[in-house]
């Protein structure tokens, strides 16, 4: 079945595929856009910031502790699966045997 399925869905992308080819062709009377130059200035910022500001460093304090809390939440949630899914196994053992 999942041949049958796998051959569909080839199918379908090709189909789409080859439909979905557009033709690239030039006019000759329409006008060229032509890139403009730009000039780049390899050297770094004399005047950048050395240390954030104190409203970024009180947003990323903000956004640390509110990981560590769903990151606690996340294992005492992962913990207490283990422990129900062990006695859940445990019990299942016990009828069968």
């Amino acid at each position: 079945m999942s041949r049958l399925l796998l051959a569909c869905v080839f199918a379908l992308m090709s189909v789409f595929g080859i439909a979905g080819v557009a033709n690239a062709q030039e006019d000759a009377n329409a006008p060229v856009v032509a890139a403009q130059q730009t000039t780049v200035n390899p050297a770094p910022d004399v005047n950048s910031p050395q240390e954030p500001s104190p409203e970024v460093r009180e947003e990323t304090k903000r956004k640390l502790w509110i990981g560590a809390i769903a990151l606690g939440l996340f294992a005492l949630v992962y913990y207490r699966n283990k422990k129900r899914w062990a006695k859940w196994r445990k019990e299942r053992a016990a009828k069968k045997g």
